[in-house]
């Protein structure tokens, strides 16, 4: 066949497509899921962030210094840190001994006596009964008597005069000035001599005359229960020697009362003079 018979063929082809009609192709679409459980397909994996190289950690001790500064700092929220992410010790130990007297901060004290004060002066306020302590001395203050520096020249040493409120017991004690170096303390009980505590007493700086001597000492005492009674006695150390007053075999004693203060029935009505 030459190239004249083959191009009139194509050209009859196509003028029969033209002219004629075509069948339209079936496309038949296949369903490809799988029966059955249907399997979910896993999301494409992500490209891994770009990580930037570690600095090396700092010291405990610019730790430390960071987290001052950034708990200083007016922007900063509060966050729990824990003692180990400053550089300090999670556990901090401190042996107690039995001969140990606990120091109590004078402000403490104040703030408690403060805080007692305005609990009586409003108790009206209050519809119960408010509860008070009153230590009661079962002796009378050596310093009191006529003939007390003869005292303190006879037993070397004598309790001169004692405070007592619901927190502390406080006092004075006089010393024969026998030499320069000297020893003075407190021993008490709180259970009739089953037990007890040395607490040793200070110097009251210039308070020398030539002759004796003045010493103070101060001890808690919320640990005696109500009704209990508090016994001492003083202790004097100087040039070897020992000397005691315990109240000429008596020793001191101190009584801890516990008792309700109730307001008069005719503050109930109090309002009515108002009106």
């Amino acid at each position: 066949m030459d190239d004249g018979d083959g191009e009139k063929a194509e050209g009859e082809e196509e003028e029969e497509m033209v002219n004629g009609e075509c069948e339209p192709l079936e496309i038949r679409v296949v369903d490809e899921r799988p029966r059955g459980r249907e399997s979910f397909l896993k999301p494409p994996p992500q490209s891994p962030t770009q990580r930037r190289r570690c600095k090396s950690l700092p010291s405990p001790a610019e730790r430390a210094r960071l987290e001052i500064a950034r708990s200083r700092s007016p922007n900063s929220q509060k966050k729990v840190r824990f003692a180990d992410s400053l550089g300090l010790e999670l556990i901090s130990v401190k042996h107690f001994d039995d001969a140990d007297v606990p120091e109590i901060p004078e402000r403490v004290m104040d703030k408690f006596r403060k805080a007692r004060a305005l609990h009586l002066n409003n108790f009206e306020a209050s519809n119960g009964s408010a509860q008070s302590v009153f230590m009661e001395l079962l002796f009378t203050n050596p310093g009191a008597s006529a003939d007390f520096i003869e005292r303190v020249k006879e037993l070397k040493v004598s309790l001169e005069r004692v405070n007592a409120d619901e927190f502390c017991l406080s006092g004075l004690v006089r010393v024969l000035n026998m030499a320069f170096e000297k020893s003075v303390g407190l021993r008490y009980t709180l259970n009739n001599w089953s037990t007890f505590v040395d607490a040793p007493a200070t110097y009251v700086p210039h308070s020398s005359d030539g002759l004796t001597d003045k010493f103070s000492f101060k001890i808690v005492t919320p640990f005696l229960e109500a009704g209990g009674t508090l016994q001492f006695a003083i202790k004097y150390l100087v040039d070897g020697h020992e000397f005691w007053d315990n109240n000429d075999g008596d020793n001191y004693k101190v009584r801890r009362h516990r008792f309700k203060i109730s307001p008069p029935r005719e503050w109930e009505n109090g309002w009515i003079h108002f009106i």
